[in-house]
């Protein structure tokens, strides 16, 4: 029956609350995936103890599962500070800071007003540059344009930098490349350019989603000078041909981290590195779990994150949530 809503909801020709239709099939989405976990958890119960629980537990664990979702996902996301030790760091880029957002998906419940405090955090925190690592943009981009306008607020010293992923591609890249251009973005889809920091080369290259059928291009030898090589992939897949190319570290989001139960166990069979920072051979690679959300706006065991990272010459890796 719940199926059967979620079909209803996202096939009536609502055209001035188009967004509102969304909305409710995706949490319509949410909704029955929660269900059915508790329902499977309450027949589980009742195997194990020979009691079992009213129908009316699994609704309300629904519900509050729900909106505990919402809620987490709606408020925003929270700034990650990650340090990034690298081993023979150039000391003028000791303390070099990159801010991450990755998998914005402005669109259908992402909105002007949740991008604008996306915006706000990010200039708080004074990097040098910012990289936009794919999903940023979901739906037709004459309907999103106002929405995401405010990403052309972004502040640091070199710039910001931008990769499509899936989503984008899914709806013409090529129209969500101008956008951000216009915004002020620096389109990297199999390029490559050279930051210079008090005397440093840093090369900040990106390659394409391969829903695109582009043949990625890792090929650094025109960089190398750079001191230090960072690649802009939307999948963290790539990791060990990157490695390979001589890069020292890889950002990456696609995987939302899961985003809500149950999915959060799922994502970590599906992709091998699914959240966070991870060592793949001499390079660092950072997944980040999406700085907005995919489809239901829920997060439950998981967070909207903005990640700050800095480059240091440490043995520790530290995790500061500000």
């Amino acid at each position: 029956m719940l199926g059967l809503l979620f079909l209803l909801i996202a096939s009536f020709p609502f055209k001035r609350l188009f967004r509102l239709q969304i909305h409710l099939a995706y949490m319509a989405m949410a909704f029955l995936t929660f269900l059915v976990v508790f329902t499977i958890v309450r027949d589980i119960a009742w195997l194990i103890t020979g009691e079992l629980a009213p129908i009316s537990y699994v609704f309300i664990l629904t519900v509050v599962s729900l909106i505990v979702g919402l809620i987490n996902a709606s408020r925003g996301p929270r700034v990650k500070h990650v340090k990034v030790p690298v081993n023979d760091l150039n000391e003028n880029l000791i303390g070099f800071k990159i801010a991450q957002i990755s998998d914005l998906h402005v669109g259908a419940t992402i909105r002007k007003r949740y991008v604008e405090k996306v915006v706000k955090k990010i200039n708080a925190l004074k990097c040098h540059i910012v990289v936009l690592t794919g999903d940023i943009g979901d739906g037709n981009v004459r309907e999103y344009r106002e929405d995401i306008a405010p990403i052309g607020n972004l502040k640091s010293t070199y710039g910001s930098f931008f990769i499509p992923g899936n989503h984008e591609y899914y709806w013409n890249a090529n129209e969500w490349l101008i956008v951000l251009n216009n915004l002020g973005t620096i389109n990297l889809v199999n390029r490559g350019k050279i930051v210079k920091h008090q005397g440093a080369d840093v090369l900040v290259a990106g390659i394409p989603d391969p829903v695109s059928r582009l043949t990625p291009n890792l090929d650094t030898k025109y960089a190398d000078s750079a001191s230090f090589k960072i690649l802009l992939s939307h999948r963290p897949g790539i990791a060990p041909d990157a490695e390979k190319s001589g890069f020292h570290l890889q950002l990456s989001g696609h995987t939302h981290a899961g985003q809500f139960f149950p999915w959060t166990i799922v994502v970590k069979f599906v992709h091998k590195l699914s959240q966070g920072l991870h060592r793949v051979g001499n390079m660092w690679v950072y997944v980040n779990p999406g700085t907005g959300s995919w489809g239901p706006l829920v997060r439950l065991g998981t967070t909207p994150e903005i990640t700050l990272l800095e480059l240091v010459r440490s043995k520790e890796v530290r995790l500061i949530n500000d």
